[in-house]
């Protein structure tokens, strides 16, 4: 993530000490030897310049920018670094007062602002690093007290504090919604827990690592295993070729292939075209545990009672691109596995994913979408396309576009704690046009299933795109 930092005096140098690795900063100040002194602190980038000036700021692309720090020695200087961070649509803005009775001008612009100067920096820090609440020094500044929020993804989420135990830091207190845990070994850390932890000063990186770094779930919230249905010899190239992907490339425990029951075809030639077939999956399926399950018919029929039996995380099927799938095809393929509850992959055979478009939508489908997203992409090395699209305003209001750039901005904040790369486009018009020409490029498309069943008339965007694009389809409904 990229930050912009106004200002190269004390407050900042203390904050370049404290902000994690994910962030790449530039320094912006009029003074060479002020930014010469930051850069002894950490490595950033580096311009001599009036951070007011919206031509240094265009210097320092603000348009790439995920957060402005405003901490010059003069509020002026500092009231308009906000004001043009503010008009570029940055969600992330902040600001050092220098003098505290100037305050209420940065409320007035809806910014935080922040003094003296060591409460600044902390605050600064704090508000800044995903996952924190809030952090607070004492014994002389050789400890602190940290605050943290355990997300889905966190890697202490269903861990004891027996697991956990370290010499340095301690856990010492667990608000579980409205009720305080005072905690002991045996105590698991869930979802949505606020934790206080206590350790030492020296030790704050590695304290803030562990509890807020994230980790790749998907399809793990679904199911522990990939379904896939083999039928005929057409089904051991592209659609059991990325099943496999998935199941490799994620924390997915195996992958489960439905079959017709050699014992139920009375055919005998058909029976051992069964079982070469089957033998074919087990050449290509090398260091995948795998699980068949034979059916009494056509196995893609027979999905829904395999997801019954088994723990499925992601359904794969083999789809014909969108231009050769039809508008009836795709509203059946959705209308069908909408009943299974489960992600599905509509297989095009796009794999391996090095660029994934995903739609960033505050709703709880695409909010899952979008981690599932950054999931694949983490294990592929891919980037994310995070998309967000404002239709005009006499469709929506003008309070969607608010919310459009705090989807993108809950997105990037996700994918910095996987370390996983996003690009943000924000885009006005069709959302189906704008996430088509997205995808034109791309290897893989994720979207949150829709509310309402699709039909043939009204296949909703989803069903639109599942028509319009040559690439595999990821459609992820809400997590259970």
């Amino acid at each position: 993530m990229r930050a912009i930092v106004v200002g190269a005096r004390g407050a900042t140098r203390d904050l370049l000490r404290r902000l994690s690795e994910r962030w790449t900063v530039t320094l912006i100040d009029t003074d060479p030897q002020l930014l010469e002194r930051a850069r002894a602190v950490r490595d950033v980038e580096v311009i001599v310049g009036d951070g007011s000036s919206r031509v240094t700021m265009e210097r320092a692309r603000l348009s790439e920018a995920d957060a402005v720090v405003a901490a010059a020695p003069d509020d002026d200087v500092n009231l308009e670094v906000c004001r043009l961070a503010l008009q570029a649509g940055m969600v992330r803005v902040t600001a050092l007062a220098a003098d505290p009775e100037h305050l209420d001008r940065y409320r007035e612009l809806g910014v935080s602002a922040f003094a003296p100067d060591s409460l600044a920096a902390r605050r600064l820090e704090s508000s800044l690093e995903p996952r924190r609440v809030s952090s607070t020094p004492f014994a002389g500044g050789r400890a602190e007290a940290l605050e943290v929020r355990i997300a889905e993804n966190s890697p202490v989420r269903g861990m004891s504090l027996r697991e956990l135990s370290s010499g340095t830091w301690l856990v010492a207190a667990v608000l579980r919604g409205d009720t305080l845990i005072v905690p002991h070994g045996d105590t698991v850390l869930e979802t949505n827990d606020l934790v206080t932890v206590v350790g030492a000063a020296s030790d704050f990186s590695r304290i803030v690592r562990t509890f807020t770094a994230g980790e790749a779930r998907f399809p793990l919230d679904f199911g522990k295993g990939v379904l896939v249905a083999v039928d005929t010899p057409d089904d051991l190239g592209e659609t059991l070729g990325e099943a496999l992907e998935i199941t490799r490339n994620s924390p997915a425990h195996l992958l489960v292939v439905a079959h017709r029951d050699p014992a139920k075809v009375r055919d005998e030639s058909e029976a051992l075209e069964i079982a070469a077939m089957l033998g074919t999956v087990s050449d290509f399926s090398e260091g995948v545990d795998l699980r068949f399950h034979p059916v009494d018919g056509d196995p893609v029929k027979k999905l829904g009672g395999v997801i019954a039996v088994e723990s499925i995380g992601v359904v794969v099927l083999a789809t014909p691109p969108g231009s050769r799938l039809g508008r009836a095809k795709a509203a059946r393929l959705l209308r069908r596995s909408a009943k299974w509850r489960r992600p599905v992959l509509y297989s095009r055979g796009t794999n391996p994913y090095r660029s994934i478009v995903a739609p960033a939508r505050e709703t709880p489908s695409g909010l899952a979408a979008a981690r599932a997203a950054l999931d694949i992409a983490g294990h592929s090395k891919g980037t994310v396309i995070g998309v967000a699209v404002v239709p005009p305003v006499f469709l929506v209001g003008s309070d969607h576009r608010d919310a459009s750039v705090r989807a993108l901005a809950g997105l990037r904040e996700e994918a910095s704690v996987l370390d996983v790369p996003v690009r943000r486009l924000l885009k006005h018009g069709n959302p189906v046009r704008v996430i088509e020409t997205a995808t034109g490029s791309a290897d893989l498309l994720v979207l949150g299933s829709g509310q309402r069943s699709p039909s043939v008339v009204a296949p909703g965007i989803v069903g639109h795109l599942l028509q319009r694009v040559e690439q595999s389809v990821l459609v992820v409904p809400a997590a259970p």
